[in-house]
């Protein structure tokens, strides 16, 4: 009987033994899950964009930055004018935009990003700046930035990528960038 005992005494332990090894293996496959996750997390890019006119700092136009915590790297970027895909002019889809807008190009310094560009952490570049404030321009100013507000007249999409392969995607009329699957 006290053979019995004992046998029964170490398959309970032997069991509780096993049973405990599998939720500590679940937990540690868990936490090695989340800690991928919490990675990925760690160095995705933010990509925000807007229109500014602020004399302090001599901008005007449309600017985009990095708000992230990792490097965006650039997958592909469209522009619409009045709903309609423009087409890039000399490599670059902003001058197609401000063509398509019927504004004069002489009057902005015009910039923005390629597929393959990337946007470190904290970079800000201008997509569309006004060239000094010749008065010739005013109108061309007044116009862009009235289309800059207006996602009819003027929007665009900047696919990026993660150091990770993780894929996102910003549209300027909503300034929502959201994870592509």
């Amino acid at each position: 009987m006290r053979h019995f005992f004992t046998t029964y005494r170490d398959s309970i332990l032997a069991s509780a033994g096993i049973i405990i090894a599998i939720i500590s293996l679940a937990f540690a496959i868990w936490q090695g899950r989340e800690e991928i996750r919490h990675n990925h997390i760690s160095v995705e890019p933010r990509i925000n964009a807007y229109f500014s006119n602020d004399g302090r700092k001599n901008q005007w136009g449309i600017y985009i930055i990095n708000n992230g915590m990792g490097t965006a790297f650039v997958n592909g970027l469209t522009v619409t004018v009045n709903g309609k895909p423009v087409d890039a002019i000399d490599n670059n889809i902003f001058v197609g935009a401000i063509q398509a807008l019927g504004l004069h190009a002489e009057c902005f310094v015009i910039g923005g990003p390629r597929p393959n560009d990337s946007f470190k952490v904290g970079e800000e570049i201008f997509l569309v700046e006004a060239r000094g404030l010749d008065k010739n321009c005013a109108e061309d100013r007044l116009r862009l930035k009235w289309a800059s507000q207006d996602p009819h007249q003027l929007d665009f999409v900047l696919d990026t990528e993660s150091i990770y392969g993780d894929k996102f995607r910003y549209t300027y009329s909503q300034n929502r960038q959201v994870k592509l699957d």
